[in-house]
């Protein structure tokens, strides 16, 4: 059990079970866990281990996220003071998603919690508590801790799905004639594309481009090789229903080149494409404006 998920997930249950006065526009029990929460997150900034174990009944149980279980007030507080002193300036961020009264005094919660340390990863984890009134005191009774669903790598690729298909851009003054055909890969997880360029009915050029999502920097990135041997690696950020590709390639003679490409959704049958910034070997070179691509019809 990683004690970042475990402080994460225990915080958030703890911080529910002192109920305060609700508004009368809120249900109150959902009114008190909201505004414990927010001084719990303040409490845990203090690293006061007593004051969050106090929140505990003494026969209190919890079950992480791996399996393991904690019994009792004085074990659950030796396990938060464990994971506070690993994550030493990092914050908490508590989600309430439903309050629910199973009887006069006894109350279910379910939440999510994210952590952020001091570097700016994340961690988290989704709980469910049930807290129980022992001495006109609301207590942590039960907590169960389960780890947040695995979003997968195709999910996070999910943005660019409506790229999926052929598209085609034509200019007759140079006869040049441009396909692109977007397909999921087996399994899901990555894009990738075929791209044939033609000059007067003949292809002169083919290009091939994976398109996956890189875990470690939490991004989308591309790779990208031609037929003459040349390759580019690529990073996406979005902004609304535009894409900016910053590409760096290097050529079959050892040159290197730089872009920054933008695509820009226009319809859900076309797209606008345009590079900037563009680099040889360091020296600026000609950008090149706006062009607008269309799916190919059936596609």
């Amino acid at each position: 059990m990683k004690n970042t998920a475990l402080v994460a997930t225990l915080t958030a249950a703890l911080a529910s079970a002192a109920f305060a006065q609700a508004p009368s526009d809120t249900p109150p029990e959902k009114a008190a866990v909201i505004a414990n929460d927010r001084a719990y997150e303040a409490a845990y900034a203090k690293a006061d281990v007593k004051a969050l174990a106090n929140f505990f009944a003494e026969d209190a149980e919890y079950t992480a996220d791996d399996g393991r279980a904690f019994s009792g007030r004085a074990a659950i507080e030796e396990a938060l003071h464990a994971g506070l002193l690993a994550n030493k300036g990092s914050k908490l961020a508590i989600a309430v998603d439903s309050v629910k009264v199973l009887a006069p005094e006894v109350v279910l919660e379910k939440g999510a919690t994210t952590m952020t340390a001091k570097d700016g990863t994340t961690s988290g984890a989704l709980f469910t508590a049930i807290h129980v009134k022992k001495d006109g005191k609301w207590k942590i009774g039960q907590l169960v801790e389960t780890p947040l669903p695995t979003v997968t790598p195709g999910e996070q690729l999910a943005e660019l799905a409506w790229l999926i298909g052929e598209w085609q851009e034509t200019d007759k003054t140079n006869d040049l004639d441009v396909r692109s055909q977007f397909v999921w890969a087996r399994g899901g997880n990555f894009i990738t594309r075929n791209v044939a360029v033609k000059r007067a009915g003949e292809t002169t050029l083919e290009g091939w481009q994976v398109i996956g999502w890189d875990p470690v920097a939490e991004g989308i990135r591309s790779w990208t090789f031609d037929s003459e041997g040349g390759f580019a690696e690529g990073t996406w950020t979005r902004e609304g229903n535009r894409w900016l590709q910053r590409e760096i390639g290097v050529a079959p003679d050892g040159s290197r080149s730089g872009a920054d490409n933008t695509f820009t959704k226009l319809s859900a049958d076309r797209f606008a494409w345009d590079s900037q910034n563009r680099t040889l070997d360091g020296v600026p070179q000609p950008s090149i404006g706006r062009i607008e691509i269309n799916r190919v019809k059936g596609n």
